[in-house]
C-alpha cells in the first residue's frame, strides 16, 4: 500500500524523528541519468502530509546545485534532546 511517492532518480534524507512536520530531502543521484539525460542537480525538501488523500508530496524547496550526491544524511542541529 502506497501512502506517497516521489517521482525522481534521488538519494532521500528523512528529517530528524524530532522533526515536526516530517520532511523528505531528495538530491540528485550521482551516475544515474533520468528519462530526459539532464545533467542538472538539485537538492530538493517535501512534506509529508498524510492527512492530503493524494500520492503526490509537497515540493517545499528546490536548490540548485552544482554536483550530485552520493549520498544524503539528514542530522538534527541545535535541537533539544
Amino acid at each position: 500500500m502506497k501512502l506517497k511517492e516521489v517521482d525522481r532518480t534521488a538519494m532521500q534524507a528523512w528529517s530528524p524523528a524530532q522533526n515536526h512536520p516530517i520532511y523528505l530531502a531528495t538530491g540528485t543521484s550521482a551516475q544515474q541519468l533520468d528519462a530526459t539525460f539532464s545533467t542538472n542537480a538539485s537538492l530538493e525538501i517535501f512534506e509529508l502530509d498524510l492527512s492530503d488523500p493524494s500520492l503526490d508530496m509537497k515540493s517545499c524547496a528546490t536548490f540548485s546545485s552544482s554536483h550530485r550526491y552520493h549520498k544524503l544524511i539528514w542530522g538534527p542541529y541545535k535541537m533539544d534532546s
